[in-house]
């Protein structure tokens, strides 16, 4: 029977399950995963590095099953790539255990031909942490950079939305499989990326949110990218991971000063102790790539501080400006629009004000906020 070859490479992850090195092994020795799979038990065993249940999942679970799930992949809209494929992110092969299969929702960009960063940092970010994620991923796609985080609440969604807001390219590496109930306020965010960029998964479709898998995932995240920035992190945390695994990945590791106060900024200043480069604005990572990508990225004309993007509102205006509300965007959205003002309000009175029921209303918020039309405060309030 003819089996696609990506077949193998799923098999061979589902029975090794993420994060092995062990396929770097198999491929010194066999000249295929197919010529592998057809040696069969009595030499995976001889092989002497694979355990019972590898061996039970590898027995029991065939190419054939995996070639199954492709075609269900494909019909949810999702492509698999494996190492052999054109489309496989080719820097991933340089890491210690890449992954034997992406699931990808959308097109995954050329990362050996385009600059890119990860920008990762804690979930509970400050609202100043938030503005500088957002600021310097915006600034960092305006110059030509790919923006890759993990998708998560804080720091990875203030990235992401950086990015698209700068029309630029992101991709978001997930821990879970792609159209699972995960984060659901940021479905709409996810629907966006993929349509100018990638999300990905090394985990089926249908694979559920398991915490174990987020720290296996973060070594895709900085591997798929020359340097990791980290923005806000906590002494002990997933962002410091990333960077941990950048370290080893020979990538380039950068982090943003904290207020030594903040229980948040702790993780980065350790950072920047151990020898990280400081960031205070985008062309300060930006001129670490200039050479080795001349004529692609854009330094900015003008220097500051990373929250001079975001022009801050006026005290003395009163009235507010007659303004459509965007037509990209779902009736909820353009509803929720036309209630805002220039000063904070909280969520329940604007979500009553609109008519939006509270479960479509954080979708709708994540909608304006991509086309930077909202602005969010402490305390779920928002203006525009």
């Amino acid at each position: 029977m003819n089996v696609d070859h990506r077949a193998y490479w799923v098999w061979l992850q589902h029975a090794l399950n993420s994060g092995s090195s062990k396929p770097r092994h198999i491929l010194s020795v066999y000249p295929s995963l197919r010529a592998f799979y057809e040696a069969g038990e009595m030499e995976w065993r001889m092989a002497g590095i694979f355990t019972q249940r590898e061996i039970s999942a590898m027995r029991s679970y065939s190419p054939e099953h995996a070639a199954s799930l492709i075609v269900y992949c494909e019909r949810l809209g999702q492509t698999v790539v494996t190492p052999e494929d054109e489309a496989y992110p080719r820097p991933l092969l340089e890491i210690h255990s890449p992954p034997c299969a992406l699931y990808v929702k959308g097109t995954v960009p050329d990362f050996v031909k385009t600059p890119s960063l990860s920008i990762v940092g804690a979930r509970k970010a400050t609202q100043s942490g938030k503005l500088a994620a957002s600021s310097l991923a915006y600034s960092l796609a305006k110059a030509g950079m790919v923006i890759v985080s993990g998708g998560a609440l804080g720091i990875d969604t203030e990235a992401h939305k950086g990015a698209l807001l700068a029309n630029g390219k992101t991709v978001c590496v997930l821990g879970c499989g792609i159209g699972v109930n995960y984060l659901m306020e940021n479905a709409s965010m996810r629907e966006a990326i993929s349509r100018s960029g990638a999300v990905i998964s090394e985990y089926p479709p249908d694979t559920p949110v398991n915490g174990r898998n987020f720290p296996i995932r973060n070594r895709i995240i900085s591997g798929l990218t020359l340097g990791t920035l980290v923005v806000e992190a906590a002494a002990k945390s997933g962002s410091l991971i990333t960077a941990g695994y950048a370290l080893e990945q020979n990538r380039d590791v950068f982090a943003l000063p904290g207020s030594i106060g903040s229980r948040v900024a702790h993780g980065a200043n350790d950072l920047l102790k151990d020898g990280a480069k400081l960031v205070s604005c985008a062309n300060d990572i930006l001129v670490e790539y200039l050479s080795r990508f001349p004529g692609q990225i854009r330094l900015e004309e003008s220097e500051g501080d990373v929250v001079r993007l975001v022009e801050q509102p006026k005290p003395e205006e009163t009235e507010e400006p007659e303004e459509e509300p965007p037509q990209n965007v779902s009736p909820e959205a353009q509803a929720l629009y036309r209630i805002l003002t220039s000063q904070p309000c909280a969520a329940a009175e604007l979500s009553a004000q609109a008519g939006i029921p509270i479960s479509r209303f954080l979708a709708a918020t994540t909608e304006l906020e991509i086309c930077g039309k909202i602005r969010s405060y402490s305390g779920k309030r928002y203006s525009r």
